[in-house]
């Protein structure tokens, strides 16, 4: 998405899940280790999780190790058995840069992961975004209605004086061969109340080669742009810039 001086961009998550077997958990053991030596000069700060009596079985799908520049700095890479992540946040969210860095991610795991072009991978890519609402005098529903390329309406309650206090609202849309998933939730960020959205898109579960997974991630990154420029369309994106 393109760099807007006041978005509301929260954080940036690029993800990769497989399935995991006894031998793939036994393979994660060095696995982490390995490509810690090879990412280490540029995320030297790594970090458990996970208590380290938790054994690796229970945590499948699920970050163990993180890597970070420094303690608590973002970007930051998480991996765990069947997954690997690349996180960032608004303030250092530069696209181009974001793809490069995955691209580095991604070479090195291939390099130190054999079974790489031999597993069928989920790859995801999400958006978090924050709307700040002053719910003392606005509705989430008001909100979506007035803002959002939303319309959402309740017709159970026939009471003029009730409010919508709190949502979770998900779309599920197929993209030929991908999922666009967009959730919308009551949420609180730097103290403040209003709205999480995150519009994510999931690919198919297959086999990719480092080329496609990158050619992917562009064409993910560049149906998110669209739909956040369309859903904001107006007034809200204007305030964005």
């Amino acid at each position: 998405m393109s760099k807007l001086p006041n978005a509301p961009l929260i954080e940036v998550i690029f993800e990769i899940k497989w399935d995991v077997d006894k031998s793939d958990i036994l393979d994660f053991q060095y696995l982490h280790g390995d490509l810690y030596s090879k990412l280490k000069e540029e995320y030297p700060f790594r970090e458990n999780v996970v208590p380290p009596e938790v054994p690796f079985e229970v945590v499948k799908g699920l970050p163990v190790f993180r890597y970070r520049k420094g303690g608590n700095d973002y970007p930051l890479i998480q991996v765990g058995p069947g997954l690997i992540t690349f996180n960032t946040i608004d303030e250092k969210y530069f696209w181009n840069e974001y793809l490069i860095e995955v691209d580095k991610i991604l070479k090195e795991f291939n390099n130190i992961y054999p079974k790489f072009h031999r597993i069928k991978l989920v790859p995801s890519i999400s958006y978090v975004d924050f709307f700040e609402i002053d719910f003392s005098t606005n509705s989430p529903l008001n909100f979506i209605n007035e803002n959002l390329g939303l319309n959402v309406h309740q017709g159970y309650i026939d009471n003029d004086n009730s409010k919508t206090e709190e949502i979770n609202l998900t779309f599920n849309n197929r993209l030929k061969s991908n999922l666009l998933s967009l959730n919308l939730i009551n949420g609180r960020y730097n103290n403040k109340e209003g709205l999480v959205m995150q519009t994510k898109i999931i690919g198919n579960k297959d086999f990719y080669l480092l080329e496609d997974l990158n050619s992917w991630l562009v064409e993910a990154h560049d149906i998110c742009s669209d739909v956040f420029k369309k859903i904001t369309n107006g007034k809200l994106y204007n305030s964005f810039k």
